[in-house]
C-alpha cells in the first residue's frame, strides 16, 4: 500500500458567490461554489487546473492520490433600487477528501444549499380609504420584515475511475436548516389636516390642484401593532450520481439528482397588542428529481479548452403557506460557456501554473405566472504552486438579474 504522507491543501478565495436576494421559497439556490469553476461561466463540472479536479463534481475527485482540504469563501455585493445595498461575506464550502484505494476517493463536506441574506425590509406607509376601512376613519399601515436562514447540507462523496475513459461520482447529502420570517405591522386610524401637529405627523404630502399648492399632514389618532413570526425547521436528503467520459480531446459529464422526502415543522405566532396566538404546522414534501445537468469540454490543446454546460434545477415544492411571502420557488434553466488557458512555468520554481479563465452564463427563473432572467460574465485567475500540491483561486462574477419587487409579491 502507498502511504499517504502529503496533505494536499487547496485554499480557494472566491469573490463571486455568497447568496442573493431571494424573496421566495426557502431562499436563493446557492448551487455550486467551486472557485475555479465559477470563473468558467459558473460552470459545475470543469475547473481548468492541472488535475482537472472540481470539488462540486464528484466524478473528478479520484484524479488526485493526495489528501485534499478545501475552503471556499464568498463575497457578495448587490445593488438594488428598492432595497438598501446588500453586502455579505460567508464561508461557502468546506470539505476533506482522501484516497481509499487505487483511483478511489472518499470525501465529506459542508455547504449552504438554499439561503437568504440576513435582510431587513422597511416599507412605506400604505393608505386604506374610509370606504374600505374597518373603522369610520381612513387608515394607514406600515410593515417591517426580518428574514434569515435557509438549508445547508452535509455531503458524503465517493469517486472512482472505472476504466480508461469512464469515471463515476456519487454524493449523498443530509439536508437541514431553519428559516426565520418576522413581520412587524403598525396600523393607524388617521385624519388629514393642513396644519402640522408639530413633529408627530406620520406622512407629509403636497397637493397641487393646478391653482394652488397645499401641504397636508397625516396624523395618527390611534394605533395597533402586530408582530408575526414564522419559524420553519427543515430536514431531508438528496442523492446524486454523475458519470464522466474522457479522452484526449473531449470530456462529457452527465448528472442527475433525486431529492428525498423533506419534513417541515413550522411554528407561527401572532402578537397584537398583547393578545398572542400560536399555530404549529407539519408538512412533508415527497421525493422528486432535483437536478439534471450535462457538460462538455473540448480540449483545444494541452493548455487550453472551451466548455459548455446546460443545467436544469427543480425547486423544492414547499407549500406557499410557509414559503417566503407565500411565493413558491422557481424552476431554474441555465446555459454556461467558458474558456481557459494555462501558462506553465518551464523552470523549477515555487510556482508551477498560472490558469486564466473567463466565461458567461444565462439563467432563466420560471415561476408559476412569470419568468425572469439572470445573466453575467465571469473572470478568474488560478495560481498553482509547490509542485501543484496547493492552489489559490480568485473569481469575479458581474451580472444583472431581473426580479419582482415586494409590491409585486403582495399582489399575487
Amino acid at each position: 500500500m502507498r502511504i499517504i504522507c502529503i496533505i494536499f491543501m487547496i485554499i480557494n478565495y472566491c469573490f463571486a458567490q455568497a447568496s442573493g436576494l431571494a424573496l421566495y421559497g426557502v431562499g436563493e439556490n446557492i448551487g455550486k461554489t467551486d472557485v475555479a469553476s465559477m470563473s468558467l461561466g459558473k460552470s459545475t463540472f470543469f475547473s481548468a487546473n492541472k488535475y482537472g479536479i472540481t470539488m462540486c463534481s464528484p466524478s473528478s475527485l479520484w484524479k488526485s492520490t493526495l489528501t485534499r482540504f478545501t475552503i471556499h469563501s464568498g463575497l457578495n455585493y448587490l445593488d438594488i433600487v428598492s432595497f438598501p445595498q446588500q453586502f455579505q461575506h460567508n464561508l461557502t464550502y468546506f470539505s476533506l477528501s482522501f484516497p481509499i484505494g487505487d483511483k478511489k476517493v472518499f470525501g465529506i463536506g459542508l455547504k449552504p444549499t438554499l439561503r437568504t441574506n440576513t435582510l431587513e425590509i422597511e416599507e412605506d406607509y400604505q393608505l386604506i380609504g374610509s370606504d374600505v376601512s374597518t373603522t369610520i376613519h381612513p387608515m394607514v399601515y406600515k410593515k417591517n420584515y426580518y428574514i434569515d436562514g435557509g438549508i445547508s447540507e452535509i455531503l458524503l462523496q465517493y469517486s472512482s475511475k472505472r476504466n480508461t475513459n469512464f469515471s463515476l461520482g456519487i454524493q449523498y447529502s443530509f439536508l437541514f436548516g431553519n428559516q426565520l420570517f418576522e413581520e412587524k405591522r403598525d396600523t393607524y386610524d388617521i385624519e388629514i389636516d393642513s396644519v402640522s401637529s408639530g413633529g408627530s405627523d406620520l406622512i407629509e404630502f403636497i397637493h397641487d390642484n393646478g391653482i394652488t399648492v397645499d401641504t397636508f399632514y397625516v396624523q395618527g389618532l390611534s394605533s395597533e401593532t402586530t408582530y408575526i413570526q414564522n419559524s420553519t425547521q427543515l430536514s431531508g436528503s438528496e442523492f446524486m450520481i454523475e458519470g464522466r467520459y474522457n479522452n484526449a480531446n473531449h470530456e462529457i459529464v452527465l448528472r442527475t439528482a433525486l431529492r428525498g422526502n423533506i419534513k417541515l415543522q413550522t411554528s407561527k405566532s401572532q402578537n397584537t397588542d398583547g393578545e398572542v396566538y400560536y399555530n404549529n404546522i407539519n408538512n412533508k414534501i415527497l421525493a422528486s428529481i432535483s437536478e439534471f445537468s450535462l457538460g462538455y469540454l473540448y480540449k483545444i490543446s494541452d493548455k487550453s479548452g472551451v466548455i459548455i454546460e446546460t443545467q436544469l434545477n427543480y425547486p423544492i415544492n414547499i407549500p406557499e403557506a410557509v414559503a417566503l411571502f407565500n411565493v413558491s420557488p422557481p424552476y431554474e434553466n441555465s446555459i454556461h460557456l467558458g474558456t481557459y488557458y494555462q501558462i506553465p512555468n518551464p523552470k523549477f520554481s515555487y510556482w508551477n501554473n498560472l490558469n486564466i479563465r473567463s466565461g458567461g452564463y444565462l439563467k432563466q427563473f420560471d415561476f408559476s405566472n412569470s419568468t425572469y432572467i439572470d445573466y453575467g460574465v465571469t473572470f478568474g485567475l488560478g495560481f498553482e504552486y509547490l509542485g501543484n500540491t496547493q492552489e489559490l483561486n480568485v473569481s469575479l462574477c458581474v451580472g444583472k438579474r431581473e426580479s419582482f419587487t415586494l409590491k409585486t409579491l403582495k399582489t399575487k
